[in-house]
């Protein structure tokens, strides 16, 4: 990482720090406007609310998009940008740019999956979806976030659920209402 961002000669790589503890004094020694921060933490960095103690703007670069939403969950951290670890490295130069002009970033790696997430944590008007059999409440849940597009994984996240447990949900749900696919669900929503 301190290669590709030596390879810009607007950009200086001032410190580094194996973890929280060190990341501190060297942020308050050298003032960096930006710190680029490796995720997943090792044992040596706190979690990201822990981040707060650092006084810059973060740059944080993650393996994946539910890395990711654990870090936009981080709201009193400054994380100006994210970066998908796969992206090239002009991502991640175009990111602590970015960062450092005061406009924030998203890798296009992440912008997706973060999408979807938003788009699921917006509000949506419910409608029924007419079934032979009434849904229970954990099935009307599902269904509501089935409908905000959110994949099985994302539902047992949110839910506090197993994956397996959220299919068989799902199931009953496209049994009561006669359907054969989830894409059935979210249309009939819409029509509704």
């Amino acid at each position: 990482m301190r290669e590709a961002l030596g390879r810009d000669p607007a950009l200086c790589v001032v410190g580094e720090a194996p973890g929280l503890d060190e990341l501190v004094p060297v942020v308050d020694l050298c003032r960096p406007d930006v710190v680029v921060l490796v995720d997943p933490p090792s044992a040596s960095y706190a979690d990201p609310d822990e981040m707060v103690r650092v006084d810059a703007d973060l740059v944080v670069v993650v393996p994946d998009a539910d890395v990711a939403l654990g870090w936009i969950g981080c709201t009193r951290a400054e994380i100006k940008a994210l970066v998908h670890s796969d992206d090239p490295e002009e991502e991640l130069i175009t990111a602590v740019r970015r960062t450092a002009d005061g406009t924030g970033y998203v890798s296009p790696g992440l912008s997706g999956p973060l999408l979807g997430y938003v788009r699921a944590s917006l509000p949506r008007r419910l409608t029924v979806v007419p079934t032979h059999a009434p849904l229970t409440s954990r099935e009307s849940e599902v269904l509501e976030l089935v409908r905000r597009g959110m994949a099985n994984k994302e539902i047992a996240r949110r839910l506090g659920l197993s994956e397996k447990t959220v299919k068989f949900h799902v199931s009953n749900v496209l049994a009561k209402a006669h359907m054969a696919s989830r894409a059935q669900l979210i249309a009939s929503a819409r029509t509704m």
